[in-house]
């Protein structure tokens, strides 16, 4: 057995911080990243490495500024046991952006996933020139703040809300968006933010929030509906968003016939029908911030929208057989749990045993998920998953 000595710090990190870890790696940083702190031998026995390969492995990543070493942890047959190894929080940064229909999202993570700063702006005016020089420099403040060697950036993850056109690199988002329709998105935000990018759709995005911070410690796969504008949702099979041939599995709103597409769950329908209703709210991030279940047109559009999710949840719940169905995105959560309730999935019953179907949750991560899931890819990209 490898006895376990005073780990010293190294001086220098001998590898570049942007060289994805191996499978192994990726395997111990999941497992550090799941227990907080664990001993060499825990992972041994989790990851069917010997104990010397786990020990070559984690004093790699320690060198490589990933891994740091905290108090030594008893074993049985080793009181005294070895030191323990966790997650360094600076060993990365990662910027994260997600851009709305009417506000932007900014987000510095560090290695563990931590947010060490956010900012959410509304804004009456979405055109990409001030969009993109606004998140720059929220960016830059950021990294400028909290961020001491700049080498240890990983990159960036920028989230719109749309569909992936054929290529998988083209967003056709929704009107207000206008600007950021059917361009090269990556290659201008990379140019903009002076970051590698790694594009994603809104849901997709939240769906990885959720999966890294949230529900995902629990249940590694799980159906994730996305409530904004519009509405969306992704799919995660075993830790890892499934994305399909363009980067649109699991849009959801495609399960529903044309002659509902008024009828969508979305929060414009919730705003348009409170508007109606006389309520006084100028966007989706106002009747948001002080989301109330009692406000005038809430209970109407809880009405309207029942059938159509009820289809939603059917087809989730037929064709993915998920985990769990996870209600998030930017519906508050006090609407989401008055929701699920409501909500009746189709199901035939034979011989007094109908098909199992998944339980309908809300979202664990509450407000604008979107901009930390961003921030989450690079991370994936490189160590994680």
């Amino acid at each position: 057995m490898v006895k376990a000595s005073t780990p010293k710090a190294p001086a220098a990190f001998s590898r570049r911080l942007d060289v994805a870890a191996s499978r192994n790696e990726r395997a111990l940083l999941e497992l550090v990243l799941r227990h907080g702190t664990v001993g060499r031998a825990e992972l041994a026995r989790e990851t069917d490495l010997t104990i010397q390969s786990v020990s070559r492995l984690v004093d790699g990543l320690a060198e490589r500024g990933l891994l740091r070493f905290g108090d030594r942890i008893s074993t049985r047959g080793n009181p005294s046991g070895g030191y323990g190894v966790e997650l360094a929080p600076d060993g990365a940064f990662t910027i994260g952006v997600s851009i709305m229909t009417d506000a932007v999202s900014v987000v510095l993570m560090n290695f563990r996933g931590d947010a060490l700063e956010t900012c959410y702006e509304p804004r009456l005016d979405m055109r990409a020139d001030g969009v993109l020089t606004r998140v720059a420099a929220l960016a830059e403040g950021m990294i400028g703040r909290h961020v001491s060697d700049r080498a240890r950036l990983l990159g960036a993850g920028v989230a719109v809300t749309g569909y992936f056109l054929e290529d998988g690199r083209r967003i056709n988002p929704p009107p207000p968006l206008d600007d950021f329709a059917l361009i090269d998105l990556r290659a201008l935000l990379s140019q903009r933010l002076g970051l590698p990018v790694i594009l994603e759709n809104d849901a997709g995005a939240a769906a990885v929030a959720e999966s890294f911070l949230g529900v995902g410690r629990r249940h590694d796969s799980f159906a994730y509906v996305h409530f904004a504008a519009g509405v969306g949702g992704g799919m995660v099979v075993d830790g890892r968003l499934m994305r399909g041939a363009r980067g649109n599995a699991g849009e959801v709103a495609g399960v529903l016939p044309l002659d509902m597409f008024d009828d969508r769950p979305t929060m414009a329908l919730l705003l348009q029908m409170v508007r109606d209703a006389g309520g006084k709210v100028g966007s989706i991030s106002e009747l948001i911030a002080d989301f109330d279940l009692s406000t005038p047109g809430v209970s109407a559009w809880c009405d309207r929208v029942r059938e159509p999710l009820d289809m939603i949840v059917s087809a989730l719940g037929a064709v993915a057989d998920p985990k769990v169905i996870v209600l998030g995105g930017r519906m508050p959560r006090a609407l989401a749990e008055h929701l699920i309730p409501r909500i009746k999935p189709f199901a035939a019953s034979r011989r007094g045993a109908p098909r199992p179907l998944p339980p309908v949750i809300p979202a664990e991560l509450s407000g604008e998920p979107t901009a930390l899931g961003a921030a989450v890819l690079p991370l994936k990209a490189h160590f994680f998953g």
